[in-house]
């Protein structure tokens, strides 16, 4: 048994306002924005099969399915067309990719995978984030920005000036940014942790059944909790109103106004401490965010700006070829393909899911019993 380990690179020029979709069921997904006017994906495959051509029948059927279009580029992994969702498996061969992309900043990103992860950087265009288990993780974004996930917690670090919808199960949610210009977060039973400047023109609020939510202001702001047996508390000067299940506080001017509706969790009100306030985000400024606007659109519409000349669009690629490639073999790895019985039930819940066979609450409790 050996290991067949191999980087693969294609480069695709979408505009500086394009859009980018890529769908997988397991792996980790990353993307980062640049200045440059083309799309840059590396895939880097390990693939245990028993000699070296076998590895490479496997390879083959099992490479990344790559739709290029005018000013798009699309990216989903062959299991997730197979009918039967079974494991990426073929012929004996395992085959496990991870998938990292380089786009230009205001790219239009529709991510969805399974049990994967989720880390993106340096980007303003409207984002869409999605996955059932995994984790997403998010720094220096702008603009309008839709995560959610079932298990897997949402963390957003050094944001520019952001409208934001997260919504999460059992996971945490935990923003740091800027600017917020319109917040929309949701949780069962996670914690919530906000840090920033909320403008007062937007929409801000917070839900959660047993989770608690704690706002770092960088700015004025009026907090209100409704709950049923929860409470509001603050660490910095306030003016506390109400009582019996609603209650008011309002920081320096309360300009911003801020929701927050829980069962039993707890709202807590926290000074600013050093390292809160961001400075300078690492993305570029994004656009003025309209108010009106909701967050992230679920699907991208293809970009008119920046049009690509149809003579420079390659071929629909489904399967195709890299422009370049790096592999290793390492022949000397003994012992039998190895299985991971969590993995499978884990693929086993998401299937089940998938189908509509269980609800979103049971898939999250049984995804947290495959992790103990």
């Amino acid at each position: 048994m050996g290991t067949l380990e191999r980087t693969e690179t294609l480069t695709h020029r979408i505009g500086k306002s394009g859009w980018v979709s890529v769908k997988t069921l397991t792996g980790t997904l990353r993307i980062r924005g640049t200045e440059s006017d083309e799309a840059c994906l590396v895939v880097t495959y390990r693939i245990r099969a028993a000699d070296h051509a076998a590895a490479e029948r496997a390879l083959e059927t099992g490479r990344v399915i790559v739709d290029r279009g005018p000013g798009s580029l699309e990216v989903e992994t062959p299991e997730r067309r197979l009918a039967t969702g079974l494991a990426w498996l073929f012929s004996g061969a395992r085959v496990r990719a991870s998938i990292s992309l380089d786009v230009p900043w205001g790219t239009k990103i529709k991510y969805e995978t399974m049990s994967g992860s989720i880390e993106a950087i340096a980007l303003v265009g409207d984002q869409r984030y999605r996955t059932v288990s995994g984790d997403i993780r998010l720094w220096s974004l702008g603009g309008l920005v839709d995560a959610g996930s079932i298990s897997g917690s949402i963390s957003l670090d050094r944001g520019g000036d952001v409208r934001l919808r997260a919504n999460t199960v059992s996971g945490a949610i935990k923003v740091r940014a800027r600017r917020l210009y319109g917040t929309s977060l949701s949780t069962t039973s996670g914690s919530i942790a906000i840090v920033g400047a909320l403008e007062s023109s937007g929409d801000h609020r917070a839900e959660s059944i047993s989770g608690n939510v704690d706002l770092t202001p960088l700015n004025g702001v009026t907090a209100e909790l409704r709950a049923i047996s929860g409470s509001i508390t603050s660490n910095i000067e306030h003016r506390l109103e109400g009582g019996r299940g609603s209650w008011r506080s309002r920081v320096g001017d309360g300009a911003a106004y801020f929701k927050v509706n829980t069962t039993s969790g707890r709202l807590r009100i926290l000074a600013v401490r050093p390292g809160d306030e961001v400075v300078m985000a690492t993305a570029p400024a994004a656009a003025p965010v309209p108010p009106a606007q909701p967050a992230a659109s679920a699907e991208p519409t293809v970009p008119t700006e920046d049009p690509v000349a149809e003579s420079e669009i390659p071929q629909t690629a489904a399967g195709a070829a890299p422009q370049q490639s790096e592999e290793t073999w390492d022949p000397n790895e003994s012992g039998e393909l190895e299985e991971d019985p969590a993995d499978d039930e884990e693929l086993a819940v998401l299937q089940a899911l998938e189908r509509g066979e269980i609800g979103v609450d049971e898939a999250a409790e049984r995804l947290e019993r495959v992790k103990r």
